[in-house]
């Protein structure tokens, strides 16, 4: 499930445990429900993890369980140029590239790992239960927790997302945009602004779907198709949106650790990894979404009736932006051209700091390692995050009043910091199990193992790509949380489909379609039922069924056209954002 990383399975936005509705959903919705509430947190889940791979790693080492590692190696051909002539550097030196198969496929084989003297390399298990691995536990314990990847990109996003959202930037911009919309696009509008809400955090959810019911009703539509359409668009188009946000740092991070087990000189993913598709996905979404919405949804609740019209309802003049609102929102948006405009001309102007090429390099100026020569503008992805919410958060909040004094600002500041505290409690847990696998040897053990497998199944990349995001689906139903079980799923797989040519992006986009297309129906979202007790606003008898059968529609076309929609974009090869090719071709 993978509503907003700052909320807790079991818990609402602030961290108080919501009182379920009386009326439930039978069947098996109720038995998935008491399975996944019987589940640990996703913190202590990391727990059981890490105390599996300690047992795991001492047994494998008493069975000296063993594996020779192997490496996908591309098959090289001299390159011609259009005339039909061999290709040569500026040294005279044949230029080679990948053989490609009549599928236009670069054709790979699995090569065993070898010394210097060409005898075989063996991988061996290594336990952890040792007097060396004990201490290596200990002594390591602080390292794998900082040296999570994806740690400071979610802490630094975060910082300026807090201001934006604590000040109230993101409500009304959503009312704006809603407010705005003629009467017949006002069903792809919400859904669109659903899609793309998933870097307000929370506000997503708390905002919108009540909103979308208020405007519904106020143009005598059915004001639960309003609601539902916002849901949609907010919990299932979660993995889709326009603006990168702390999610997709976190998901490059560990993507990037996932990759290097079996090619530690691949590229660092970015946070922008996605960004071409997810971009794309919330028009897929957004033309899904209205679909449902208008042709399904709407439609049967004029049939069936039984909502009322609650005497509390808020009419259009209540939900029109108030003076100080309009000002903030222009003073952000002014603040926001600036900043975009700073960084294109940054990029753009030769010898300003963004222009051309350039290394990450620490603080004695020396290139950090695994690092790659790469587009300066693309390695600035997560401070720009920063700025281009917290100075327009600023704006706003000075322009409404809502920020007057220095502690205004700091509990702005704060406010970001604490709705990543669930997040920053999980990856404690979850680097000592990440880095448990590769001290003792497992992941690597693993994705050579299933690797091989998949690799001598000859099984296709789309179906490898339906079925991941088809467990990704079934994971759902038992596990919360977008980025504790990305944590679990990516060292096994990530490595696992990169020897059969997946690149890591490319699993990284079908684990967010997977995550993102039944949240609207998981029974383990705790948003659910905030989103119920709006929906008996207008229909009193409604209970979770109601709401699971209502949106039920939505997840299943949503997960149909999303993934015929990777798949496209994998046979069309367009890279999936920046330095994010579909495919894996090792040494390339």
């Amino acid at each position: 499930m993978s509503h907003s990383p700052s909320a807790p399975h079991g818990s609402s936005h602030d961290g108080h445990e919501q009182k379920p509705s009386p009326a439930r959903p039978g069947g098996w919705f109720d038995r998935i429900e008491r399975i996944g509430n019987a589940l640990p947190e996703p913190a202590l889940i990391f727990v059981i993890l890490s105390a599996v791979v300690i047992v795991v790693s001492a047994i494998g080492a008493a069975a000296d369980w063993r594996i020779q590692p192997v490496r996908p190696k591309a098959e090289l051909v001299q390159q011609v140029d259009a005339a039909g002539q061999p290709v040569v550097d500026k040294d005279n030196k044949p230029v080679l590239v990948p053989k490609l198969d009549e599928m236009n496929k670069p054709i790979v084989t699995l090569v065993g790992a070898t010394d210097k003297d060409g005898k075989p390399v063996e991988l061996v298990a290594k336990s952890l239960l040792t007097s060396e691995g004990i201490y290596w536990m200990l002594s390591s314990m602080v390292r794998n927790f900082t040296t999570l990847p994806a740690l400071g990109l979610v802490f630094v996003s975060m910082l300026g997302i807090g201001i934006a959202e604590k000040f109230g930037m993101f409500g009304a911009l959503m009312r704006w945009f809603a407010l705005i919309t003629p009467r017949k696009l006002l069903t792809p509008v919400i859904v669109f602004i659903g899609a793309n809400a998933a870097v307000a955090s929370d506000a997503g959810y708390i905002i919108l779907p009540p909103l979308a019911a208020a405007l519904y009703l106020a143009m005598n539509r059915p004001p639960i198709a309003g609601l539902a359409a916002a849901f949609a668009g907010v919990a299932g188009g979660f993995g889709g949106g326009v603006f990168p946000n702390a999610g997709d740092g976190f998901l490059a991070g560990v993507a990037t650790s996932s990759a290097h087990i079996i090619d530690p000189s691949y590229h660092a993913v970015e946070a922008t990894h996605n960004w071409y598709f997810k971009s794309a996905s919330s028009v897929i979404i957004m033309l899904a979404g209205w679909f449902v919405t208008d042709r399904i949804v709407e439609p049967r609740l004029r049939r069936i009736g039984g909502a009322s019209i609650p005497t509390d309802a808020p009419s259009l003049d209540q939900l029109a932006l108030k003076s100080d609102e309009k000002r903030g929102l222009l003073a952000a948006g002014l603040v926001a051209a600036v900043v975009l405009g700073l960084f294109v001309a940054m990029v753009k102007v030769p010898g300003w700091p963004l222009f051309g090429k350039g290394i990450l390099t620490d603080a004695k100026g020396v290139p950090i390692p695994g690092e790659q020569l790469g587009d300066r503008w693309s390695q600035v992805i997560v401070p720009l995050i920063f700025f281009v919410f917290l100075l327009p958060g600023m704006a706003y909040g000075w322009a409404t009043g809502a920020m007057r004094r220095q502690a205004d600002f700091i509990d702005g500041i704060y406010h970001g910091i604490r709705s990543i505290v669930p997040i920053l409690g999980i990856a404690f847990f979850m680097g000592q199990f990440v880095n448990y696998l590769t001290y003792t040897g497992l992941d690597r053990m693993l994705a050579y193992a299933g690797g091989s497998f998949l690799f001598e199944a000859q099984l296709p990349v789309p179906l490898l790509i339906v079925l991941f995001v088809i467990l990704v689906i079934a994971g759902d139903f038992l596990m919360s949380g977008m980025l504790s079980k990305f944590g679990v799923l990516a060292p096994i797989f990530i490595p696992m489909f990169m020897i059969v040519g997946m690149s890591p992006e490319l699993t990284t986009a079908a684990y967010r379609i997977g995550d993102s297309v039944v949240n609207i129906i998981t029974p383990l979202n705790s948003y659910l039922l905030i989103i119920l007790v709006s929906m008996q606003r207008y229909s009193k008898n409604a209970g979770l069924g109601s709401l699971i059968t209502l949106m039920m529609p939505y997840s299943i076309v949503f997960g149909v056209v999303w993934t015929l929609f990777l798949l496209a974009w994998y046979w069309s090869g367009f890279p999936l954002g920046t330095k994010a090719p579909v495919t894996y071709v090792p040494g390339m």
